[in-house]
């Protein structure tokens, strides 16, 4: 939905929008037998809660973020946000990541991650290509809701 449209200290200018059109709907929950309701999303919209909080409130238990995030940019947000998002909606992350070098100018952070909805680093593929694997266990999604119920307490819906 959101469009990466910067220009990074580092010297590099990406301009989706160039390329890329935007989503203009909200995107639907799916659901899935071997994991539970998906919420999906790409790469820079995991800078916008908003999106996280709508498809945790349709029902989202995983969210995926499949991304290229910048080495520059991955090397300081790529986990912090994608925790965050685990925690404020208490769901399961799954964020595949695009790694290495694609061009003199251009590296892509990597380290593909699955996170508990605690906010665990469950399994951390690194910057080198690889899998990051781990159990999504329904079980532990609702403890973490139980213990932490906090989509129960919104007070501004």
């Amino acid at each position: 939905m959101h469009l990466f449209d910067v220009n990074l200290p580092d010297g590099n200018t990406y301009q989706e929008s160039h390329t890329v059109l935007a989503g203009l709907k909200l995107p639907p929950v799916y659901p899935s037998k071997e994991l539970g309701n998906l919420g999906l999303s790409v790469c820079y919209d995991v800078r916008f809660p908003e999106l996280y909080r709508h498809l945790a409130q349709m029902g989202a238990e995983v969210l995926f973020v499949p991304a290229a995030f910048t080495a520059y940019t991955g090397k300081d947000h790529w986990q912090v946000l994608l925790q965050a998002r685990a925690i404020e909606n208490t769901c399961y992350v799954i964020a595949p990541a695009q790694t290495g070098k694609h061009n003199s100018m251009r590296q892509s952070h990597g380290h593909a991650v699955i996170i508990d909805p605690w906010g665990a680093i469950l399994s951390d593929a690194g910057d080198k290509p690889g899998v990051a694997i781990a159990p999504i266990e329904p079980s532990r999604l609702e403890q973490v809701r139980r213990q932490m119920p906090s989509l129960q307490h919104r007070v501004f819906i």
